[in-house]
Order: structure tokens, then C-alpha cells, then sequence
């Protein structure tokens, strides 16, 4: 990974899997981060995963909440230049189905698909 220390990263996405992954990762190659994930638990551990790589608290923000609520997308950006001081990486992570919608076919599924893989 090219050199990024004091980069600032907003990571959608990564209370889990590849975006907890990568916010690790880009913390530890020096960057603050900006974790994001709808779950409570799941930023928590993201959060735990980071400081326990040695990294200072003060490097990391996080927000929680749903990608398609543009309230949160407004506070992603805006939380984190008020924190850091800048934005220099946004990585769109967050994506997905909606699994609990009962008719997968309805204009109600199809717009929150697209509103958490296209619009975020």
C-alpha cells in the first residue's frame, strides 16, 4: 500500500467483514479513519480491532446509522473534517440486499437496493 500516513478515510461499511478489515488496515498503515456500520456492536469491534493494533483513539471517529439515511451520509462527511480536519479517502463499502422485505420484487426492495448500492 502506498504511504498514507495522515491520510483521513471514511470506510461505509465496516462494522463487518471487508470494510472492518480495511479501516484496520488503513489505520494501521497510518491514516485515520472513520468507521461506519448501521450496528452498534459491529463498530465497537472495529473500533477494539484498532486500538488493539496500538493505535491512539484520537485517530479514530466513528458514525453509526444507515447509509440511505442522508442525515448520516451528511454526518460521515461533515463529522469527520470537523474531527480530522480534512477528507482524503472515501471507500463506499457499505452494500447489500434487503433480505427481511417478504416481496424481494417489490418497487419498495428495488429502491432501498438501490438507494444502498447505487446512491450511498
Amino acid at each position: 500500500m502506498s504511504d498514507i500516513s495522515g491520510k483521513v478515510v471514511i470506510i461505509t461499511g465496516s462494522s463487518s467483514g471487508i470494510g472492518q478489515a480495511t479501516a484496520v488496515l488503513f489505520a494501521k498503515s497510518g491514516a485515520s479513519v472513520t468507521i461506519h456500520g448501521r450496528s452498534e456492536d459491529g463498530i465497537k469491534k472495529t473500533k477494539e480491532m484498532i486500538l488493539e493494533a496500538g493505535i491512539s483513539e484520537d485517530k479514530i471517529h466513528f458514525v453509526q446509522g444507515s447509509i440511505t439515511d442522508s442525515k448520516i451520509q451528511k454526518a460521515l462527511i461533515e463529522e469527520t473534517v470537523k474531527r480530522f480536519g480534512k477528507l482524503d479517502i472515501l471507500i463506499n463499502n457499505a452494500g447489500g440486499i434487503n433480505m427481511q422485505e417478504k416481496n424481494q420484487r417489490s418497487m419498495e426492495a428495488l429502491d432501498y437496493i438501490l438507494d444502498l448500492n447505487l446512491k450511498a
